[in-house]
């Protein structure tokens, strides 16, 4: 066994390091293998803010720990860590990063730490809160083991992290200026950086000039795109021409400067094995912004897809090649499930992505039970869910699926149910066989 005890070395401010230049390997874990003692590792925490375009521009590593003592190690075997990077205290959805010791400190790559800080925490370039947890290893050749139980970390801090920055600025608010009319603010949702592509529905009655305009910066149209459904943006003042008259949903993504006109519709369909990929069958999808389109559909694992249209002969949306990305080409292949069944899907065509969430239950919650579990419904078919349930005069209630509240059904009266809606109201206290109906949109409700 070797034994060797190494003094506090202090980081530098930002984290920069002599460390060189490395491409790091993370261990590969062998369970196979004895776990070792921990007795023998003692580590300190250096700098807790950390640069990574300021560390990369220097050619330096980021200073994450350092090793103070590490005794009765095999003589063979090389101490090594890797470092965990999580949004949160509880790491959940952490990120494994390599690691290198180098004098005695455990040094990251600023361009590894980047790729897993865009998992983690997301494009956005501004400093951020992240935190980090170290496990040790001891690796010989390709084998490796671990030191301690498999739930001891060390080192579990709190750091600030400023990472790369993005290639231009993408402001929070952006709008669409008529020359000679209204200034209209565009739809967005989400992070501007995670998500860039801001819509907004137009019911153009005559030609229009046209130009996008954030708090700091404005954009036009190159001067030759006048007129075209589909084109780029350039940073400057001036206008093109959109003559082509109907309702037409404008999507402009700021991070490719692009922008394209596609025509307005109000629903998805979804055609596909479940219901014999007949459309008449097929259940809908609504929208509120004619980007964002969301509702239940019964899927199956033999392939779907979304329609613009109750045919085949306009927009049809199949699988984007990535995973939650869509493709509007004709032949692209059908979407997939792993599970056949009733989902809730989310699709937005502006950023030509998608996402289906299982049903595993649909019930009812409120106060005529302490707004405390759902009442389960059950179903034959996916669509219509019902149950029995007793109210009194003046309780509120709501349907909600997975015993959760993501995804919940409400709205100003018993016909009109939308996600987060309104909580709804007994019509008088009363037994009733409460029914859920997915065959309408909007969704509906009767109780009898």
């Amino acid at each position: 066994m070797k034994k060797f005890s190494i003094m506090l070395l202090a980081a530098l401010a930002l984290g920069f390091t002599a460390c060189e230049d490395y491409e790091p390997a993370q261990p590969q874990s062998n369970p196979q293998e004895p776990i070792m003692s921990a007795e023998g590792i003692t580590v300190s925490v250096g700098n807790p803010t950390f640069d990574l375009n300021a560390l990369e521009n220097a050619g330096a590593n980021a200073v994450v720990l350092n090793v103070v003592q590490a005794q009765n190690l095999p003589a063979a075997g090389e101490l090594t860590f890797v470092m965990q990077l999580a949004g949160n205290e509880d790491f959940a959805g952490a990120q494994d990063v390599a690691t290198e010791i180098v004098n005695n400190q455990v040094c990251v790559a600023p361009a590894d730490w980047q790729a897993a800080h865009l998992k983690v925490l997301g494009k956005n370039p501004k400093t951020q809160d992240a935190y980090v947890r170290f496990a040790a290893y001891v690796v010989n050749g390709t084998s490796s083991v671990r030191v301690g139980n498999p739930n001891l970390y060390y080192g579990a801090h709190k750091v600030s992290v400023t990472p790369f920055p993005a290639a231009h600025e993408i402001e929070e608010s952006y709008s669409i200026v008529i020359k000679g009319g209204e200034t209209i603010a565009l739809n967005h949702s989400g992070d501007q950086y995670d998500n860039p592509v801001f819509s907004l529905k137009l019911d153009i009655e005559a030609p229009i000039e046209w130009a996008i305009k954030g708090v700091k910066f404005a954009y036009a149209p190159v001067a030759s795109e006048t007129d075209e459904l589909v084109g780029t943006l350039a940073e400057g003042e001036g206008f093109a021409t959109m003559s082509t008259l109907g309702p037409w949903v404008l999507s402009v993504n700021m991070e490719t400067l692009t922008y394209s006109f596609a025509p307005a519709f109000d629903n998805l369909w979804t055609p596909g094995d479940a219901n014999g990929w007949n459309h008449g069958g097929s259940m809908m999808l609504s929208t509120t912004d004619y980007a964002n389109y969301y509702g239940f559909a019964n899927l199956s694992t033999g392939g779907f897809k979304f329609t613009s249209a109750a045919d085949w002969n306009h927009i049809n949306y199949g699988d984007g090649g990535e995973e939650g990305k869509l493709s509007t080409n004709g032949g692209a292949k059908d979407l997939t499930v792993a599970e056949s069944g009733l989902y809730w899907c989310d699709v937005n065509i502006a950023a030509l992505t998608w996402k289906a969430t299982k049903i595993e239950t649909i019930g009812v919650i409120g106060s005529f039970n302490g707004w405390s579990e759902s009442l389960a419904l059950t179903s034959e078919d996916g669509i219509f869910w019902t149950g029995t349930i007793t109210l009194n005069d003046g309780d509120e209630y709501k349907f909600r699926c997975n015993n959760d509240w993501a995804i919940n059904l409400g709205g100003d009266d018993e016909y009109t149910l939308v996600p987060g809606g309104a909580n709804l109201k007994a019509p008088a206290a009363g037994t009733y066989t409460i029914t859920l109906d997915l065959s309408v949109v909007p969704y509906a409700c009767y109780l009898e």
